[in-house]
């Protein structure tokens, strides 16, 4: 049963991409291609997208899902070098292949274990970020859907509140409320429909900004 195919998940699709990337790691030598047919068969099981793309599309599809800023800037880097590969001559020594494919196993495991949890990443920050006052017995953030949606200004709102939840996480409360201004003139911005989706959210940022300042 081939990749794409009913039937087929992304536990085994991930598997499989990581055993091959354990096989190329032991060759003694990796062929460009190789590596390059790896990563854009597993993006391709991953976007659920049997037809071909080029790394522009592939970064553009991308772009289209929620990923945590960790997961992103890495997978952009991985995507960057797929396209050098795909669109100039540039040739990579063994040891950058090697480290491309440690790359994309790594990247293949973290989308893979995103997937899996199917938690917002905000119910994420939230936990972390309260788990050590088991005494709050009400909740910091609001109650989200299993699945968020993927729209465009979803994903901009979201990865705005995860920086400044991060940002607080380390004790950063001018830098998140940096992000909260950044929050803030986006939302008004935003239609009738769109602001009240996020009412909650950005008024949870603001009293989750006010206890950090104590």
């Amino acid at each position: 049963m081939k990749k794409g195919e009913p039937g087929v998940s992304m536990g085994d699709v991930a598997r499989d991409t990581r055993r091959k990337a354990t096989f190329l790691l032991k060759k003694p030598f990796v062929e460009q291609h190789e590596v390059y047919g790896l990563a854009k068969d597993f993006f391709k099981s991953y976007l659920k997208k049997p037809v071909e793309f080029t790394s522009a599309e592939l970064k553009e599809e991308l772009h289209k899902v929620y990923l945590s800023s960790n997961v992103r800037d890495r997978v952009d880097r991985l995507i960057e070098k797929l396209s050098l590969m795909e669109y100039t001559d540039s040739k990579y020594g063994q040891a950058e292949l090697k480290l491309l494919i440690q790359d994309l196993d790594t990247i293949v495991r973290d989308l893979v274990i995103e997937r899996k949890r199917h938690i917002p990443f905000l119910t994420r920050v939230a936990n972390f970020l309260w788990h050590k006052k088991p005494k709050k017995t009400e909740t910091v953030i609001t109650e989200f859907p299993v699945v968020e949606p993927n729209d465009a200004t979803t994903i901009e709102m979201n990865t705005v509140l995860e920086d400044l939840y991060t940002a607080l996480s380390k004790g950063k409360v001018k830098l998140a409320t940096k992000y909260y201004k950044v929050l803030m003139k986006r939302y008004n911005t935003l239609g009738s429909t769109m602001q009240h989706e996020f009412y909650h959210k950005v008024n949870e940022a603001y009293d989750a900004i006010r206890k950090q300042q104590g």
